[in-house]
């Protein structure tokens, strides 16, 4: 868009009264060949004539411009309006040159058109206005268009894997082919991987939009209601999310499933892509398509200034899922013990993998359940690591009983054995003991009876 930068108009031949050209005009007698003297005066004369109709209208317009110079002698008491300050640049305002005003600090900076400009909010307004008109006659709408991830993927030279390395991916992008997909960017140490489909993608959405490359509507001279982003990052785009078509993200290199925490391989090093035929910029296109055929139908009544975009991206997300009534028909779920997965297997529900609704999200139409069922959760080796060593820990601890009931029928049976023992030697003593006393009874009698006869 060319920015409206005023030019100064030419000063009047009345601020110079010593020209000697004002004060001699051209006559018929002088013949018909007319010095170049003349030529001039009768130059300034028009384009004073010019001035002074410009500058009636724009006072009848409640706006002036500020000559170059001002002007002296008989035209320095004009009255000069004030300068409305639609823009500056470098602080400076590009109509009169006066510095921008402290608190004044409303407007938008457009650094990505020219460094420094910055425009007023009434001047950003009237641009938008004309910019919509102009957008609306050509029958486009405005994409703004993210790079990273959306376009294109890329990774440094020190982030490479070996995987990648043994696979001669930097060989590859070293190569002198117009065609190819891979390019070594030296001078900044990069890879970097264009998404399949991207070219056509380009040359056929730049016949329905205008593409831009700003992360911000603020500072875009487009309305937001013909404008559709389209971006892998959401929270980007908080104030504008009805905006907002979200990508599904390039992975391709290995150090981007890195960075997002995928532990997988990545397509580099399983030597694969996406399809161009249904991969995620195709499948985009087709439906900037649908949102474009549907915001300038013919058909619809209503004026096209008056139409909103945001209302017919989300009228295309409602067709996504148009054929699943408001009943109960799928089950979300990542567990298959849960109460809930168990009563949706009981009523004969699909049963899906939160990836089902993602990938419907991204891919703009309904998805085969069946590529997303809900598996069993794998047993991890830690766990079954603990479960082995509880099992023998408890094989363990059986043994460790069946010793003690050894150990204690053993100890009960050698306890008995030295009771028994113990019991014969008391009676075994007893018996001797009472022997013993009946010998002394008899020795004693044996004794005594001769002398008590």
């Amino acid at each position: 868009m060319v920015l409206p930068f005023l030019v100064p108009l030419p000063i009047a031949d009345s601020a110079f009264p010593s020209d000697p050209s004002s004060a001699f005009p051209a006559t018929d007698d002088e013949g018909e060949d007319e010095d170049p003297e003349e030529l001039e005066v009768e130059a300034i004369e028009q384009n004073d004539t010019k001035r002074r109709t410009v500058e009636e209208q724009r006072q009848d317009q409640g706006t002036s411009v500020r000559p170059e110079k001002i002007p002296t002698g008989a035209s320095k008491n004009v009255q000069v309006g004030a300068c409305p300050h639609l823009g500056y640049i470098n602080g400076l305002c590009y109509t009169c040159g006066n510095p921008q005003d402290e608190e004044d600090v409303s407007g938008v900076a457009l650094d990505y058109i020219h460094k420094g400009l910055k425009l007023g909010t009434s001047e950003i307004d009237r641009l938008r206005c004309a910019d919509l008109k102009n957008l609306l006659r050509e029958r486009k709408l405005v994409l703004i268009l993210d790079l990273d991830h959306t376009r294109i993927n890329s990774t440094k030279l020190q982030n490479i894997s070996s995987a990648e390395k043994d696979l001669g991916i930097q060989t590859a992008a070293s190569k002198d082919d117009p065609n190819r997909s891979i390019f070594a960017l030296e001078s900044m140490q990069l890879l970097t991987k264009l998404r399949p489909f991207v070219r056509e993608f380009l040359k056929e959405a730049s016949n329905m939009f205008e593409i831009l490359h700003q992360k911000g509507l603020d500072v875009i001279l487009g309305a937001e209601s013909v404008a559709v982003i389209l971006d892998d990052t959401e929270f980007v785009w908080k104030k504008h999310k009805e905006n907002l078509i979200l990508m599904e993200r390039d992975h391709f290199f290995a150090s981007s499933c890195r960075e997002f925490g995928f532990g997988v391989r990545s397509l580099s090093e399983s030597m694969q892509d996406e399809r161009e035929s249904d991969g995620a910029l195709a499948t985009v296109l087709d439906v900037l398509k649908r949102i474009h055929t549907i915001f300038f139908d013919m058909a619809v009544e209503t004026d096209l200034s008056s139409r909103d975009v945001r209302q017919v991206i989300k009228a295309v997300r409602k067709e996504i899922l148009q054929d699943v009534d408001s009943s109960v028909t799928h089950v979300v779920t990542v567990d298959l013990g849960t109460e809930k997965a168990r009563w949706g297997v009981g009523n004969k529900k699909f049963l899906v993998h939160p990836r089902w609704i993602e990938a419907a999200n991204f891919r703009w139409h309904r998805q085969p359940e069946e590529d997303f069922p809900v598996t069993a959760p794998k047993e991890k080796s830690g766990e079954k690591g603990n479960a082995v060593a509880g099992k023998k820990e408890t094989s363990k601890d059986k043994e460790n009983a069946a010793a003690g009931q050894k150990e204690t029928r053993k100890d009960k049976e050698e306890n008995d054995v030295s009771s028994q023992k113990e019991t014969r030697n008391d009676e075994r003593n007893v018996a001797g003991q009472e022997k013993d006393d009946a010998k002394e009874n008899v020795v004693a009698t044996s004794t005594t009876g001769p002398a008590d006869s």
